[in-house]
């Protein structure tokens, strides 16, 4: 028990004393470790974690693919997208790319025109500046995913320059330059996957505002209004609603507020009715179908509701999470809650 969890816990009282008062101690070592060493510890915690993770979905896929569980075909594609991302990052970088030098004055604008014709350039001329004011070597402006591609291209350019070199990006640096094996994945297969995830969600997102939205209180009348707003501000069409029209709508949300205090539906149908007649032959005697006030502007009414109402609400979430960030550390911190320690 004492290696299992006195000493443990130990450390990790230490360090987070240590890292909380750190802020408040005026001492050049203690923000060393605060600023620098305790931001490394986790990144380096972090990524045993994700190690461990990945080995972890490994292991249940393919334990579902032996004893062949439901839906166990689709472990099949998770299990190779695995080992295809592992191959992509590991262990076949591609990112290739030429470089030539010696490059006579006679033969520049035909390697130009080369260059230009591979990489799509129309332009070969602004490709010949470039080789002209290169000291040293020029680099092509295209990256090969394999070396036999690369080499064909070399292939042209080699009768016409002295050296030409066949070089690749650096390690670490290949998985966001395009050209890659590992970009080319996540442009062509991963970005696609995300974009259809989100899409389906866009359905599950109208499924529970559908929902959220029927009106039973005066908490759910205030978000269908709202929702209502925003969707009509966020399209082009928002723009085009006419003042009149945003003044029923704004008639019949206050008819759904007051319609739970209001018994007789005569009167609430009355107060509406009443509402939008003012409204409409008070703004047609006041000149506003020249220029309607902003009050009247879907794309402005919306606007203010993300300004002032949202970010009210946004700020308020964001406090009692750090007030729980705050409880839960104290807790950890003082040895009450063991969580961290696997129990």
């Amino acid at each position: 028990m004492l290696l299992k969890r006195q000493i443990p816990l130990m450390i990790v009282i230490g360090v987070g004393l240590l890292t909380l008062f750190g802020n408040f101690i005026n001492n050049e070592a203690i923000r060393g470790f605060v600023d620098n060493d305790a931001t490394q510890w986790f990144d380096i915690i972090a990524s045993f974690a994700i190690f461990l993770g990945a080995l972890n979905m490994l292991k249940l896929q393919l334990i579902k693919i032996i004893k062949k569980q439901k839906n166990w075909q689709y472990s099949i594609l998770a299990v190779a997208g695995f080992a295809f991302a592992i191959f992509a990052g590991f262990f076949y970088r591609g990112a290739n790319f030429i470089t030539i030098s010696g490059v006579q004055e006679g033969k520049i604008a035909i390697v130009s025109e080369i260059i230009a014709e591979e990489v799509d350039d129309t332009n070969p001329y602004d490709i010949e500046t470039k080789i002209m004011s290169s000291q040293d070597e020029y680099e092509i402006d295209k990256l090969f995913m394999t070396e036999g591609n690369a080499k064909l291209f070399m292939k042209k350019l080699t009768p016409h320059a002295e050296g030409v070199s066949l070089k690749a990006k650096p390690w670490g640096a290949h998985v966001q330059t395009k050209g890659s094996l590992f970009y080319w994945m996540f442009i062509n297969m991963i970005t696609p996957l995300s974009a259809t995830m989100f899409a389906l969600l866009a359905f599950f997102v109208a499924s529970a505002s559908y929902r959220a939205f029927r009106i039973r209180n005066f908490e759910a009348t205030l978000l269908l209004v709202a929702g209502i707003i925003l969707m009509l501000g966020r399209v082009p069409i928002g723009n085009l609603i006419p003042w009149w029209a945003v003044s029923i709508m704004i008639m019949f949300g206050i008819g759904a507020i007051a319609a739970p205090f209001i018994k007789e539906r005569t009167i609430l149908l009355g107060i509406v009715g009443g509402g939008i007649f003012i409204f409409i032959v008070s703004g047609t005697l006041m000149g506003w179908n020249q220029t309607p006030p902003a009050l009247l502007s879907i794309p402005i009414i919306q606007d203010w509701i993300f300004a002032f109402p949202a970010m009210a609400g946004s700020r308020a979430l964001m406090i009692g999470i750090a007030l729980g960030i705050v409880a839960t550390s104290f807790r950890i911190i003082i040895g009450l809650d063991k969580s961290v320690l696997g129990g």
